[in-house]
Parts: structure tokens; sequence; C-alpha cells
């Protein structure tokens, strides 16, 4: 082969290369923070506005039947994992012995990102080495961006919930379609980590959205709530037109969820939503949009987990899964329609053992069909944060879907069936 023609070929692999990089389809992640999972026009709840959202949904592969963790740096750390907490190890927000409250700089990784770290698959990390380029804005919990292996972010101080990241939304969207932006002139394509502060506390929404609430019947905390989860669906709006202008929504995949759930009225007031095991606190909407790759469909029946999301993420890439990750991919409907059962752990607020999860452990539960069971885990609700069952619970969902009748004692070969799942999955020591 002469200069000439040698040349000649490494252009073409060169151009080839830029061309495929540039076919892969864009991805953003949304995750929605103290959500409860009725909160949604599309999920039939009558007193909040989500048009964007609705539209995005029925554009989706939709699962209405999602569950992640009731409390959000394990949520987090599944969603960067793959993984559910007793095998990625981080089991609640904060370090019981020494509370993470300080911002740390870049140099000094926190017990929990070190911790974090040590697992087989870190999601940015593994779409950046893909060739994406990859942006953290919003929730990230004491790690920074770097440190979790995204090229670009906000969270550039390892605290608690995400200092600066926590500014999108709030304080409007320039950063992240200043990324676009970028990931265009470099013709790369791009990843975003989307966790906006909302609906979370404060709930402080725009004077023009919570007039819509008021005087309609409402407790002033639901008027503020519902004012809170309008706000989030207009700036998810706000990233479909941004999507749209640049000619990007047809090659730009949108996954979305909640972190955990939350009472409209009550908040954490109540110890059956946010931090409990109950489907007010970890049952949540997932959906994948993906313009003509996946089909519209609404599932109301298979059961879809946060520990899916990774594979999915990463297969949509075009990057293989590491072969410990026991989720499913979301698109591949004749896998989740065939998957029976999904496991959810529940933990107090702070973690007193990093390397012993069962010593933070409220509760393990196990559904399977139409069938929940809540096993008590040996911690009790006296310890702060905590929202603990004290004897089995067995719940009819489709009949009793806010699981007001323990059935336990009336069925105890349900139990027992559950149970063995349960322990085929995680045993305690």
């Amino acid at each position: 082969m002469n200069r000439i023609s040698a040349l000649f070929l490494t252009c073409a692999l060169a151009a080839g290369t830029a061309l495929a990089d540039q076919s892969k389809p864009n991805i953003i992640l949304i995750i929605s923070d103290d959500h409860g999972y009725s909160d949604y026009g599309f999920m039939g709840n009558r007193n909040v506005k989500t048009p964007h959202l609705d539209r995005m949904a029925t554009g989706s592969q939709l699962y209405t039947r999602g569950y992640a963790t009731p409390v959000c740096s394990p949520s987090l750390a599944s969603l960067l994992t793959g993984k559910l907490p007793h095998e990625h190890g981080i089991t609640g927000n904060d370090l019981a012995s020494a509370r993470n409250d300080g911002p740390r700089k870049n140099s000094s990784r926190s017990p929990l990102a070190q911790r974090l770290l040590g697992n087989s698959l870190m999601l940015p990390k593994a779409l950046s080495d893909a060739g994406y380029l990859t942006f953290q804005s919003g929730k990230l919990w004491n790690a920074t961006y770097k440190d979790i292996g995204f090229t670009h972010g906000m969270t550039d101080t390892a605290g608690r919930h995400g200092d600066a990241g926590l500014e999108i939304g709030r304080k409007g969207m320039k950063p992240m379609f200043d990324f676009i932006d970028e990931a265009q002139q470099q013709q790369k394509p791009f990843f975003i980590w989307y966790a906006p502060f909302l609906p979370h506390t404060p709930h402080n929404p725009p004077a023009e959205l919570l007039k819509k609430y008021q005087g309609k019947g409402l407790t002033p905390a639901a008027e503020k709530y519902f004012a809170m989860v309008e706000w989030l669906d207009q700036i998810c709006g706000e990233v479909d037109s941004q999507l749209t202008n640049r000619k990007l929504a047809d090659n730009t995949v949108i996954l979305y969820l909640a972190d955990n759930g939350w009472d409209a009225e009550l908040g954490t007031k109540t110890k059956r939503a946010k931090l409990s095991p109950y489907e007010l606190g970890i049952r949540t909407p997932m959906f994948v949009r993906w313009p003509g790759k996946v089909t519209p469909h609404r599932d109301e029946e298979t059961l879809a987990s946060i520990i899916d999301f990774a594979p999915t993420i990463l297969k949509i890439a075009g990057v293989s899964p590491p072969d410990d990750l026991p989720g499913l991919d979301l698109t591949d409907r004749p896998a989740m329609t065939a998957r029976k059962s999904v496991f959810v752990e529940s933990y107090t607020h702070d973690i007193q053992d990093l390397a012993k999860p069962e010593k933070s452990l409220m509760a393990r539960v196990v559904i399977s069909g139409w069938s929940k069971l809540i096993i008590p885990g040996g911690v009790k609700s006296d310890r702060p944060h905590a929202s603990a069952p004290e004897e089995l619970e067995l719940f009819d969902l489709k009949s009793d879907p806010l699981e007001k009748t323990n059935l336990a004692s009336k069925n105890p070969d349900e139990v027992s069936r559950l149970r063995a799942i349960q322990d085929d999955e995680w045993k305690l020591p």
C-alpha cells in the first residue's frame, strides 16, 4: 500500500468513526425528587397539571408499576451502579457516626464515595469511555461529577445533595443547554444526568403556579407541592422544546423515574410515604421514549425496577453491561413481561455500618405479580428517620393498592412462597 492509499484509508476510518459517534443516540435521564407515584396527569391525578410529562409518557414505553428505594442516596447509587443497596453498599444518605454535612474538595472523597466507586460499574464513566460527552446536573450525593466519571458537571464539591448542581431548573437551564451546544460542536453524542431538586422541599414554587392550586379545597401543603410538581413539568417541557429546536428530538432517548415517593398532604409526617417500604414511598412510573425505536405502550401490569436503568442505558449506547448486573433492558418487552418479581430494600436515613447493610435495614420487600410481602429487617421505628414495620405484612395490590389490609395471618402459604423468593435474592447473614 503506498502512502497516498494509506492516508486515504486512515482518513476514511477516521471519518467513519466520527459518523458512528454521531449516529449514537443522545440520552437524557430525568430523575424527579420526592414525587408521589400518582401525582401526574398521565397517572390519573386530577389535582395536578403535568402536560409535558403526560406527552412524553404517551410517546414512551411506560411502566406504571416501577419500584425504587424510599430515600434518595440509595436510589441514585442504584442508578449509577445497576445494583440494589445491599450490593452497592449505599444504604442511606449519611453516616450515622459522622454526618457528612460539609462540602469536600475534589481531592478528598467521602467514605460513601469510596464505597460507591468500588462497584463494577459507574454508569457515567462507562458512557464517557464509550465516546459520549456526559453532563451531571441536579442531585449527586457526597461525590463530585469527576469522581463519578462525568466529563462535565455542576457538582464540584462533595457534600450533601449536590451543592451548585441543585441550581438546575430552579435557577434556569443554561448550563445544560450550553453543554448540548458544546456536544453538537464537537459532533459527540451526549448523556445528561438531569436530577433537579424538584418537587423536593423547600416547596417554594413561583407565585403564578401556586395561585393555580389555591382555593380548590387542597391543604396548604398540597397546594405548594402540586405547584412544585407543575414547575418540574414546565422545566421538562423546556428541555423537550430545546431538543426540537436543535433538531435533536428524533435522535435523543429520554428516560424518566422518581427517586422515591411523597405524600402530597403529609410529606414525611406520615410513615407510609418517603422513607417507608409502602407504595407511596417506593413506587414510581418509569418510561423510555425513543422515537422510531421504541413503540409507545402503556403497561400497567409488568414490574419494573430502578436497577433496570443502567443496563438499558448501556445497551442504548452500544455498551455491553457487566455480567453482575441483575437488571433488565426496559426496552426488551419479552424479557420484561417474563419477569416474575422485583425487590426493594428500606433502610434508615443514616448508615450504621457501610460494610454491614443489615445493621440499618428496616425492611426487605418482594413483589411478585400483585402480591407484596414486607419483611421486617430488625431496625425499629424509634430510630431517627425510621419507618419500620413491626410484623410481616402481605398485601394484594390489585384490590388494595394503598395497603390497608394485612393478609399475612390469613395466607401463610403465600407468605412462605414470597419469603423464599426474597431469601433467594438476599438472605440475611
